[in-house]
């Protein structure tokens, strides 16, 4: 097993708990009967996405040598943030107009969602440049 330095495990842990606080903010959507089901199953499958993203981030130190799961955690932050961005400004799907942008749970992800962007990114810039 490689060295891992300890910046780059706090790195990891933090990213870790903000991807299971991520989880915490969409888990209760699940519940809203109001939603239609295609939504609340998207809800509940995105948050099990996010709890598996942030045990990674805390396993960095024994799968330091598995790059690719950094990009693919990347990748996966950035699709949330565009996801969240383009149903404030575009119709939602199965809602058929713009959602509020205003609103607890959105306001909290998009914050989440940009932190999570920095932390992941950082973590893979960091396993990528090490020889």
């Amino acid at each position: 097993m490689p060295r891992v330095s300890v910046s780059l495990l706090v790195v990891g842990v933090i990213a870790g708990i903000v991807s299971f606080a991520w989880t915490a903010d969409h888990l209760p959507l699940y519940n809203f009967r109001i939603l239609p089901f295609g939504i609340r199953a998207f809800f509940l499958f995105d948050a099990i996405l996010s709890i598996i993203a942030g045990i990674f981030f805390i396993l960095s130190f024994r799968l330091f040598s598995l790059k690719i799961i950094y990009l693919l955690e990347v990748i996966y932050w950035w699709i949330n943030y565009l996801l969240l961005t383009l149903t404030r400004v575009l119709p939602a799907p199965l809602v058929g107009r713009p959602l509020p942008v205003t609103t607890g749970p959105a306001l909290t992800a998009f914050i989440l969602d940009i932190i999570l962007i920095i932390l992941s990114t950082t973590l893979y810039i960091f396993i990528t440049g090490k020889r």
